[in-house]
């Protein structure tokens, strides 16, 4: 058996997402001020869907469930640059890279039982019969437990992304869980304490918040802060006025067009961050709008060509994020392709570029002078996220170039599940938290349904959708970062050349807390709540 120490050396810094409801608060000021009681104030932009981490599909749900609330084999720790064994004490690998065999820490569930090899297979098989995590758990073949406290699993392919798999599905106790389901409720509706995390659920109101208790008999220690609340406040500018006014004592993915105001609030007491995230255009090449025109790939490379990615960049995040080339930057993900080395075709604005591609694709400058109809961007969550933003500002593009679109703007949740249904023209859409390039099987992989916005597995065959999958098999198969690289360039130039996914930007995170805590460590997507304590 040959050991790995498991602290991969990806970066990080990531973003968070936008949306949805109120706020109130017995604080002074944010920069100032000190309240009287033992709990810390935080913001949700929407509702928490679940208080179960199968079933949050938004980042910002996920930063509570996946790290509060429930803990995998492995965590990620940012500001410590990566994964790191969590509930995994220790890890052996085979020499074929198939087998892992797993010892547990000595940890507990939230309701006092022990954690065991059993509550881990049953944690891991949940995940396989689930098609939401097909992306990380299609290379298992078998979970089993040796006995109490090791745990091993047995891969179909040696798999070198194994580490976000770890961290993301977590392990639940499967008999609180059981217990809950045979009694006729459903998981993830209500309070449980079915984690094994620093903190409990001890009130839960899907519309306006939520509140968490510190597991005391936490296996790394008491947490400091007992008492956390987390309020819905949809709309940015409330959410500083709150932060000013004392009511929020920690805000992530604060409104960058307020920036300023918050810097001089917080004084010392922020920072901002590059996002490891993606927002980008997709176009669904399936649409039947304007009898298939987006089937066209000429009127998709027109849409590239026309769209401006810094003017995108100071509206969306008022100049301080940066135009994007490369689904991942390579700066927080060593396995990515970097634009700089020229190994993928990239776009940049070019209205002659746009304009002959119209011309190529069969249209007179008549019809191009009048405008063509290329159907309707949608997005998500409201007219002034950045997303909403960007796509007003692709729209302006577009006109300017000869095509008319519309923008549709939906809540998240019908928002993103039309995307994933493929029922729109063109989307916006973002992508945050990767650390491994292979996450990209979200947006490509045919197994990863619910997940990807573009279906390149078709019956027309459009796309060579199996090369596409050999690819990224190829790129887990392999442990040579070099090597694994020069495999998704290639990878990554054949999605560029379908015109369906147009990188835009990459996104800065604004982070600021009150005088009231101390954070010890800066961890832009999935903070922890144990780095903070009373100052």
């Amino acid at each position: 058996m040959k050991r790995r120490k498991l602290f991969a050396v990806l970066l990080s810094a990531v973003m968070v997402m936008s949306v949805l409801v109120g706020c109130g608060g017995d604080g002074s000021s944010g920069s100032s001020g000190e309240t009287a009681d033992d709990t810390i104030y935080l913001r949700l932009m929407s509702p928490l869907e679940s208080t179960d981490w199968q079933q949050t599909s938004t980042l910002e749900g996920n930063k509570i469930t996946y790290v509060q609330l429930f803990e995998g084999l492995y965590g990620i720790d940012e500001s410590e640059g990566g994964y790191y064994n969590l509930l995994a004490k220790d890890v052996d690998i085979s020499d074929d890279g198939l087998t892992y065999t797993i010892e547990l820490v000595d940890a507990t569930f939230q309701n006092g039982d022990t954690v065991t090899a059993d509550d881990v297979v049953f944690s891991y098989e949940m995940a396989m019969n689930n098609a939401k995590f097909g992306y990380v758990t299609s290379m298992i073949d078998t979970v089993t437990a040796q006995d109490d406290k090791t745990v091993v699993i047995t891969l179909k392919y040696p798999y070198s992304a194994i580490d976000h798999t770890f961290f993301t599905v977590k392990i639940t106790s499967q008999r609180e869980y059981e217990e809950i389901v045979d009694g006729g409720g459903t998981f993830g509706t209500a309070p449980h304490k079915a984690g094994t995390g620093p903190y409990y659920v001890e009130e839960y109101d899907v519309a306006s918040g939520v509140k968490l208790t510190a597991y005391e008999d936490y296996w790394q220690g008491a947490p400091d802060i007992k008492h956390v609340e987390y309020r819905v406040i949809a709309e940015d500018a409330a959410a500083v006025i709150a932060y000013e006014n004392g009511e929020l004592d920690y805000i992530t993915d604060a409104p960058l067009t307020e920036w300023e105001n918050i810097e001089s609030a917080a004084g010392d007491r922020c920072e901002l961050v590059p996002a490891n995230d993606i927002q980008f255009l997709a176009i669904n090449y399936k649409s039947e709008s304007n009898n298939g025109i987006l089937s066209n790939p000429k009127v998709r490379e027109a849409i590239f060509y026309a769209i401006n990615k810094d003017d995108i960049v100071l509206s969306s995040t008022t100049g301080y994020g940066s135009p994007a080339y490369e689904y991942m930057l390579p700066e927080y993900v060593p396995t990515s392709p970097n634009a700089d080395d020229g190994g993928f075709k990239t776009y940049d604005y070019d209205e002659d570029a746009a304009h002959q591609c119209l011309l190529d694709a069969g249209f007179t400058e008549e019809e191009i002078e009048a405008g063509i109809p290329v159907g309707t961007i949608l997005t998500y969550p409201s007219d002034n996220s950045p997303k909403g933003k960007a796509a007003v500002v692709i729209q302006e593009n577009l006109r300017k170039n000869g095509m008319i679109a519309e923008v549709e703007i939906k809540e998240a949740s019908p928002g993103t599940i039309d995307m994933y249904n493929q029922n729109y023209d063109m989307a916006v859409y973002s992508d945050s938290g990767n650390y491994d390039y292979n996450n990209i099987r979200q947006q490509l992989d045919s197994e990863s349904t619910g997940m990807y916005i573009v279906s390149y597995k078709d019956d027309n065959n459009t796309f060579d959708w199996q090369y596409m999958e050999d690819l990224i098999d190829k790129g887990v198969a392999v442990t040579d970062t070099e090597e694994r690289v020069g495999i998704y360039t290639e990878l990554w130039d054949y999605v560029m050349n379908t015109q369906t996914i147009l990188p835009l930007y990459h996104s800065a995170v604004g982070i600021a807390w009150s005088d009231r805590i101390d954070v010890s460590a800066i961890n832009p997507t999935y903070y922890h709540l144990t780095d903070m304590s009373w100052a």
